[in-house]
């Protein structure tokens, strides 16, 4: 056992944090979850509270995979993880998606908010069925 340290130093590191691997990505995938979640209800104080960890996990668990996948045989134990690492990254992709869906809608409410219109050809009516008056729209009535 120690003959095997001192023969080879540098995968001894790679080889405990391999071993550690499964726990670190059974991690991430309840992080995805909590990150999820969290959007859901769009808890920001939350899903900013997750990212430090979830980043953290993510950078070791890439650098663990530039030293993997060269390997030959790839270990076993990454070969195992495999699948859950996919799905996390269907999880991932599932966050930020939902996370663009609710900055375009924050920008659609702050735009309708600030009166600025997507479509500043419709017309809006009001109770009496008349065309509401706009803001801007003065100008053209005047002219």
């Amino acid at each position: 056992m120690t003959d095997m340290t001192a023969t080879d130093p540098l995968s001894s590191p790679w080889e405990a944090a391999l071993l550690e691997t499964p726990d670190a990505v059974a991690r991430l995938a309840e992080i995805l979850g909590l990150e999820f979640e969290a959007l859901k209800v769009r808890d920001l104080n939350a899903f900013e509270a997750i990212q430090e960890e979830k980043n953290l996990l993510l950078q070791n668990l890439a650098s663990l995979a530039e030293w993997a996948a060269p390997q030959n045989p790839v270990p076993l134990i990454w070969q195992q993880v495999q699948s859950s690492l996919r799905q996390s990254k269907q999880d991932h992709l599932r966050n930020i998606q939902l996370l663009q869906r609710q900055l375009q809608a924050v920008k659609g409410t702050l735009q309708a908010l600030q009166g600025e219109s997507a479509a500043p050809s419709v017309d809006l009516y009001d109770r009496m069925g008349q065309i509401a008056r706009r803001p801007g729209a003065w100008g053209y009535q005047l002219a």
